[in-house]
């Protein structure tokens, strides 16, 4: 039974006692020099909080399929080799194929090897489960470098073209018909979202698991939920109240030389920002990445007195509240930041940032993801999170022209992004396909950007209380709030009528 799959593989991971390393920093949401995609980020911090170990995992091996450069120029013959992985343990004959799409990062074997839901459903359902790694990221480079000539190639359309010919020619291996059902979350689940929408002959049903498949070029909503989700925890409006007072006391002190150099000093800045109003910008964008990552990935079940585990928001919310001085409660809550990251200082460089993203080698540490999907963002989607809403307790120093003009300096990209086009090709919330899934997470910032109601009878939305990012995706634990288990198990339920319609 649905119960039974569910309580084993809680069993099986509490048997697990390793924690694993931390995974990555914090995430910057402008100054990322190390990229993962958000699926990867969260499922490394949801392994390490419930003691997971990478050394009981049999990770798949990588294979490789011969891909199509551009599937809208017929005299165009260029190929490139795309990188996917197979878990085929619980497969059998007339067993249906879940594939679960790429996003922005190298694809992970541990989505593959763990008890995540989507082997969990596999499980139940016989199916073989494939991932299938995004044109330009991990390892698979369609061409020699990431220059603007390359990155052409670099778009959403092109990427759901590679897993409809991928698809199509991996079901065709299989001993019998099967069904495909497409997997992804938060870029990625759009990408499913999207495939749905326009292979709808090649799968039979998308889970598009924190999708924002609403493109929006100043992403106002973003940090109004991240002061929604912070105003959930013990001590929300006090948490929120001492952020709106701390970043006021910022933007003062940053209107003079002697104010800036007291910033550095008390902020454990890697570099002075006395001069460049782009440096003062980032540094503003920074602190208010620093809680948007604990926002976003915030975990329910993630013990942070029990070991390393990554912080949650009522950590966060704890040293914002703590005393009466806000000031010296974002000092301390940019040291805690620090030591969560083993940074020693607090890197705010605009021009380092941007020489990084630049390179367009794959040998640069932009290369990892950040010069991909970045440029994505300026031509495709933006979702640039700024501070121009005034619901939210960030300040006003990093706007909308922020984002842009890194567009600017990084691509030489002047134009904004189209993201009126891309919602008229996708159809932003308006979703016009069917046997589609959004399970989305009140607390998780990118809710604002996905399908949150029932669209007709078989576009279907789950809003899951006090959950985060991707949650549903992740293994279960004891410690799931009860609608994520309820979540779960309904998308059991939407798979069988997607399989067995």
């Amino acid at each position: 039974s649905t119960q039974s799959t569910w309580e084993k593989a809680e069993s099986r991971i509490a048997m697990h006692r390793a924690l694993l390393a931390l995974a990555s920093a914090l995430v910057c949401a402008h100054a990322a020099l190390v990229h993962d995609s958000a699926m990867n980020i969260g499922l490394m911090r949801h392994l390490q909080s419930t003691g997971q170990s990478l050394e009981n995992l049999k990770l798949p091996s990588d294979q490789w399929f011969t891909q199509t450069l551009d599937h809208f120029d017929p005299l165009n013959n260029q190929t490139f080799q795309q990188r996917y992985q197979v878990n085929s343990t619980f497969y059998k004959t007339g067993g249906p194929l879940f594939v679960l799409l790429g996003g922005e990062g190298p694809i992970n074997g541990m989505w593959l090897a763990a008890d995540t839901a989507i082997m969990l459903y596999a499980q139940q359902f016989n199916a073989v489960v494939v991932q299938l790694e995004h044109r330009f990221y991990g390892k698979t480079h369609p061409l020699s470098d990431l220059s603007m000539d390359s990155l052409r190639y670099l778009t959403s359309e092109q990427a759901l073209a590679d897993a409809a010919v991928f698809i199509t020619s991996f079901r065709a291996t299989l001993a019998a018909p099967a069904p495909a059902i497409v997997f992804g979350g938060s870029y990625s689940g759009a990408l499913a979202a999207w495939f749905r929408i326009k292979y709808p002959h090649i799968a039979a049903g998308a889970i598009a698991s924190s999708a924002p498949v609403l493109a929006k070029l100043n992403f106002l909503q973003y940090h109004e939920v991240v002061q929604e989700s912070l105003s959930t925890t013990a001590q929300g409006p006090q948490c929120v109240s001492n952020i709106k007072q701390a970043t006021a006391k910022l933007q003062n002190m940053a209107q003079t030389p002697a104010g800036l150099a007291q910033i550095v000093a008390d902020f454990k800045l890697c570099q002075a920002i006395l001069s460049d109003p782009w440096d003062i910008m980032n540094f503003f964008s920074s602190v208010a990445s620093n809680f948007d990552g604990i926002v976003q990935y915030n975990r329910d079940n993630r013990g942070f007195e029990g070991g390393p585990a990554p912080p949650t928001i009522d950590d966060a919310c704890r040293i914002m509240a703590n005393g009466s001085d806000a000031y010296s409660n974002y000092i301390a809550f940019n040291n805690f930041i620090l030591q969560t990251g083993s940074q020693s200082c607090f890197d705010v460089s605009y021009s380092e940032m941007v020489a990084t993203l630049h390179n367009a080698s794959w040998d640069g540490a932009g290369a990892e993801g950040g010069r991909q999907w970045t440029y994505q963002t300026c031509v495709e989607f933006a979702y640039f999170q700024t501070s121009d809403s005034p619901n939210q307790p960030f300040g006003t120093m990093f706007p909308l022209t922020f984002s842009l003009q890194q567009c600017v300096d990084i691509y030489g990209i002047t134009s904004v992004p189209n993201v009126d086009w891309t919602n008229t090709f996708y159809g932003g919330t308006n979703i016009g396909g069917t046997n589609i899934v959004f399970p989305n997470g009140q607390i998780d910032p990118w809710h604002a950007l996905s399908v949150l109601e029932r669209e007709g009878p078989t576009v279907n939305a789950i809003y899951i209380g006090g959950t985060a990012h991707c949650a549903d995706m992740y293994p279960p634990s004891s410690a799931d709030v009860t609608g994520l288990t309820v979540a779960r198990e309904l998308i059991v339920n939407y798979l069988k009528g997607f399989i067995s319609p």
